[in-house]
């Protein structure tokens, strides 16, 4: 019996100390300043205004390709259907409520 005590007190001294590091030892070893490393630089006004005024510019692209996809369809057919009109009324709207964001959005930048 004490043979046994004293291996398994020699196999409790050989092993390697384990321990976690506690919620201080983290901070420190993740540095003083990580938390605030970490937030994205602040967007300007005008970095702001060009994000949304590219955004509008794409969408005004994408309409202007549906208009000219339901242009060649109305040509290949020779007259547009009821849908085909409904639907480049639609687009026009959509077109000119896009330019006139655009439009607000570079006076707003050139301000």
């Amino acid at each position: 019996m004490r043979k046994i005590l004293i291996v398994c007190a020699a196999a409790l001294l050989a092993m390697p100390v384990v321990s976690v590091a506690s919620t201080a030892e983290a901070q420190v070893l993740a540095g003083r300043n990580a938390a605030r490393a970490d937030r994205a630089p602040r967007v300007t006004r005008e970095e702001r205004l060009s994000n949304i005024r590219f955004e509008a510019e794409e969408r005004l692209a994408e309409i202007e390709e549906q208009v000219a996809e339901i242009e060649a369809a109305v040509q290949a057919a020779g007259a547009p259907t009821a849908a085909q009109t409904r639907k480049l009324e639609q687009l026009a709207s959509r077109k000119a409520r896009e330019e006139r964001e655009i439009a607000r959005l570079t006076a707003a930048l050139e301000e």
